[in-house]
């Protein structure tokens, strides 16, 4: 039987120990990490003959004007459908999003992850992300480094970096700001920030956080990645230099230290790469021999034609504001 659940509804311990034991769980999925990035977050729940979830797929919405709609919410890259069983049929794929269609008359996207192989009767779009398998000798690993990325790694070990794990962020979004914000459409909201302060704290208190910064001989910080490592995947979550570590490559050592640190073990790094929009993050993501991995994408608007031109107008005042 599937149902669809509001927040209050959602059994969180039963929730959770699904995602646990799911062939497809994923750190974003869990509850507590739901409820940070996606509060009041709703459900399409599939329950056995003994009234216990089997299959669930986690609904993020937001409200606008008065419309409730669905959005991928920020350092969630990937959601989708969870379940017990390894394959998961058509069928289900179909009765789940049709839960979905009859409560939202828009979808912003929706993102499913990496194991979710959507039927072709929805018709999906894909973005992808870059995974790298760490089942490897270090070495082998490092073999399948581009020759831009052996030559950086050698000059951030020339430019004597030091590497040191660390549970302050302010250091982290600060790099940000500075640097890289005002470079995305749209810019950064101070939201944006906080949100990432109160998901490192959840991080941080069920120990799934890695912070690390690299130190110049100057003893200035200057590259930050922060890593959450969750069953046997390590997703690489935010990152920023200012210019000067930029140069010194601080991040390639960071990433480096991080494939020695998990070689040879059953992890998989992935690098949350963004879409083409940036061809130069993901230049750099495939440079330590990543590959490409799928993400299933669904979206529609079926909002009425008034609201839908309030919409472009408004995005092409931003436009031509911003141009």
């Amino acid at each position: 039987m599937i149902q669809y659940l509001q927040h209050h509804k959602i059994d969180k311990s039963q929730w959770d120990v699904l995602i646990e034991k799911s062939e497809q769980g994923q750190v974003y999925a869990l509850s507590w990490y739901l409820d940070v990035v996606a509060p009041n977050w709703e459900a399409v729940v599939e329950l056995n003959k003994a009234g216990k979830y089997k299959t669930v797929m986690p609904i993020p919405w937001r409200t606008k004007l008065g419309i409730r709609y669905v959005l991928q919410p920020l350092f969630c890259q990937q959601l989708g459908i969870y379940s017990l069983k390894e394959s998961i049929v058509a069928a289900t794929y179909q009765k789940f999003w049709a839960e979905v269609q009859q409560r939202f008359r828009y979808v912003v996207g929706y993102q499913f992850n990496t194991d979710n192989q959507l039927p072709p009767q929805l018709e999906q779009e894909y973005t992808y992300t870059l995974y790298l398998d760490l089942n490897k000798p270090y070495q082998e690993i490092k073999q399948h480094y581009t020759r831009d990325r052996k030559l950086n790694l050698k000059r951030s070990q020339n430019a004597g970096l030091l590497l040191h794990q660390s549970n302050n962020l302010e250091p982290l979004i600060q790099f940000f700001k500075d640097e890289t914000a005002d470079k995305i459409y749209g810019g950064v909201s101070e939201k944006a920030y906080m949100l990432l302060r109160q998901l490192y704290e959840a991080l941080q208190e069920r120990g799934l956080a890695q912070l690390y910064y690299t130190v110049d001989a100057g003893g200035r910080e200057n590259a930050g990645c922060l890593f959450t490592v969750w069953r046997n995947r390590i997703v690489y979550i935010f990152n920023a230099a200012p210019s000067h570590g930029r140069k010194q490559n601080g991040r390639t050592l960071i990433l480096d230290h991080i494939i020695q640190k998990y070689a040879t073990q059953k992890f998989i790094l992935d690098f949350e790469s963004p879409d083409d929009r940036e061809p130069d993050i993901v230049h750099f993501y495939r440079s330590f021999g990543s590959q490409t991995m799928l993400i299933p994408v669904l979206k529609y608007n079926r909002l009425p034609k008034s609201i839908k031109w309030i919409r472009e107008l408004r995005m092409r005042l931003v436009q031509r504001l911003r141009g």
